[in-house]
């Protein structure tokens, strides 16, 4: 526990001699100024499933015994921007801002969390943002806000909607990253680790409004109600009159079942005397280490960051040499720890490094004269594993980062594939599951629509499959239920790059009825006999929130009866130019083709020209050629 002030009753018993009752009379019954949207609750609720993994995480991280090596604090940036009198006087002074940030950080190293001020203090001189009303801030935000950043506005008074003086607020709705504090509830207090709180998805301990609370005392419906954490008691909402000098609750308010309640005084979240405020619970901890993980991972400083990139990540052979590039010019050293056992491999900006078959954390350390920063990027890089018998229904994977596959959002704007149980956070959207295993829904992987942009990619990459029977198909399950559901497509990767759309793309709801089963696609993979290959499923974002589209159940299987004769040969398969030559046994006048796509429609046809076929115009994906020769049919798969 860290404590802001000391909470002891003798310590308070000397205070209240001192000072009298008046001293904690002033912790405003309206300190924080905060309150959650609706907009805001929808969006943590859309991101539940992906919190709860990364909560899971934070547990075990805790529990490890190998913490010194695998409890990676995260740096995180803050730009301070100091609110003075026009003439440059007044405001937050430096030495008072380190204080802040160095209590804020005390606390917050329980949730494997630091600040660390970005590129200095950045000062406004101007009489009439000493103070503020809410909202005002927005035309701050226009002129002053850095993007990637936590943008923290000190100034001397606050006033809320009703006129009432407050000590901070948080808008962190989208990427606006802004906290505004007030002066005087800044050095030694809890306010600005209360309103960090907010910033990463924290509610009131109470609830999300200043209603009482409906959670129960027994916590039977402690994740839904409240604060939605389960470790923090029912709260009927804490002040001055139900709190006493000693940080003791005396209410005698009872829930709907007549149960007292028993409330945390100390709690950060709390509406508690500013003085108690000194701790978050575990569960706390686990959500803002989540939230940031999830939502607020972009957060880094141009000019002092441990952000890198490699040329390559992923190779189905045994061995991968990869060139790592470390592009922050403010650092003085770098230190690399390649496949996180605790031990630095390198201390130069740029290493190469050759991997063998394994799957690899990688980590990086960057010091500059004053400070250091690590960052880890989780299953990295992956060598090897090459599999025949591929059959993923990810029911060996308990949280979002033991999946073995490549997880990539494109567009980094939160769009991205999450492991499942159930139903998706969003109503009328994704799978309502009947099927069960042991009595237990099944897991699955889906692409969450909410908190992501129109259009935006996430792509959920395979790991290395090897297609030695020439008649194997890839069969996959999928769920596309919503009103604004995007794209689904399907790419094939070879040793010569990606082969995109190796059937249509399904784009749209594909289900009636949201309690409709999965639906299920095969894929030929005859063409990839003898390959080395990895599935892409790719999926773009609708226009709406309500488009979250769910994939199962992948797996190789071997089709009885070839359709292909080897005595018909086509080349080049795949495609790459506008010709396709067809050879075909004694051939006569008038041998007539068809191609068509996968679902059975004649996308070209007509006569064999000297054995060619022009496809200039065929777009990229699989089809089927069939050949009329002698009588005979024959079907052949293509790829262009």
């Amino acid at each position: 526990m860290h404590i802001l002030k000391p909470t002891l009753p003798s310590f308070l018993f000397l205070i209240f001699l001192s000072f009298g009752v008046n001293t904690f009379a002033q912790n405003e019954a309206n300190s924080c100024g905060n309150l959650s949207t609706k907009e805001s609750l929808d969006y943590y609720n859309s991101l539940k499933p992906q919190l709860k993994n990364f909560e899971q995480v934070f547990m075990q991280k805790k529990l490890s015994k190998n913490a010194s090596k695998t409890n990676q604090i995260n740096a995180i940036p803050v730009k301070a921007h100091v609110i003075r009198n026009s003439n440059g006087t007044g405001g937050m002074c430096e030495a008072d801002l380190n204080t802040a940030i160095a209590n804020l950080n005390s606390i917050y190293a329980d949730a494997f969390m630091e600040f660390f001020l970005c590129e200095g203090i950045n000062y406004i001189n101007e009489d009439s943002l000493c103070h503020l009303k809410k909202g005002d801030e927005r035309n701050l935000i226009e002129t002053n806000n850095v993007p990637g950043l936590i943008n923290i506005y000190f100034t001397d008074y606050i006033d809320n909607d009703s006129d009432e003086s407050i000590c901070g607020y948080t808008d962190n709705q989208g990427r606006n990253d802004v906290i505004v504090i007030k002066n005087s509830c800044v050095a030694n207090d809890s306010t600005l680790a209360h309103e960090m709180g907010h910033f990463f998805s924290l509610v009131h301990t109470h609830g999300a409004d200043d209603n009482k609370t409906t959670e129960l005392v027994d916590g039977s419906n402690c994740d839904t109600d409240g604060d939605g954490i389960c470790d923090t008691p029912a709260d009927p909402k804490l002040t001055t009159k139900n709190i006493n000098n000693f940080c003791q609750y005396f209410g005698t308010e009872t829930d709907v079942h007549g149960n007292s309640y028993t409330p945390d005084a100390s709690n950060i979240m709390s509406y508690s005397m500013k003085g108690c405020r000194s701790h978050f619970s575990q569960q706390q901890l686990a959500r803002m280490y989540a939230f940031y993980l999830t939502a607020k991972n972009y957060l880094a400083c141009s000019t002092f960051n441990a952000n890198f990139t490699a040329d390559v990540s992923q190779t189905c052979n045994d061995s991968l040499t990869v060139n790592f590039e470390s592009n922050c010019e403010n650092v003085t050293k770098w230190a690399w720890d390649i496949d996180n056992d605790g031990i630095v491999d390198y201390t130069i900006q740029n290493p190469i490094h050759t991997f063998t078959t394994g799957v690899y954390d990688v980590t990086l350390t960057v010091t500059n004269k004053s400070k250091s920063i690590k960052k880890t990027y989780s299953k990295f890089i992956k060598v090897g594993n090459v599999t025949p018998l591929f059959n993923e229904d990810f029911e060996s994977y308990q949280l979002q980062s033991d999946v073995n596959w490549t997880v990539n959002d494109i567009t980094k704007h939160g769009y991205n594939w999450l492991l499942n149980k159930g139903e998706t956070a969003s109503g009328n959207t994704g799978p309502i599951l009947s099927k069960t295993t042991n009595g237990k829904a099944n897991t699955y992987m889906y692409a969450e629509a909410s908190g992501a942009k129109p259009g935006d990619v996430a792509e959920l990459i395979s790991t290395c499959i090897n297609v030695s029977n020439p008649n194997s198909e890839l069969e996959f399950s999928y769920h596309m239920f919503g009103k604004n559901i995007g794209e689904l497509h399907v790419d094939i990767k070879t040793e010569d790059g990606y082969i995109n759309d190796v059937i249509p793309a399904l784009i749209g709801s594909q289900q009636k009825r949201q309690e409709d089963a999965f639906l299920i696609r095969d894929i030929d993979l005859s063409v990839y006999t003898n390959q080395t290959i990895h599935v892409r499923f790719r999926a773009v974002r609708g226009v709406s929130w309500d488009g979250d589209i769910a994939i199962d159940n992948i797996f190789i299987k071997t089709i009885d009866v070839p359709i292909s004769d080897p005595t018909v040969k086509v080349y080049p398969n795949p495609i790459s130019g506008d010709i396709l030559f067809v050879d075909t046994p004694n051939p006569k006048d008038n041998v007539s083709y068809y191609v068509s796509n996968l679902t059975g429609n004649i996308v070209m046809s007509g006569n064999l020209v000297n054995n060619q076929i022009q496809v200039g115009k065929l777009n990229s994906g699989m089809y089927l050629l069939t050949i009329r020769n002698n009588g005979a049919t024959i079907t052949k798969k293509i790829v262009k």
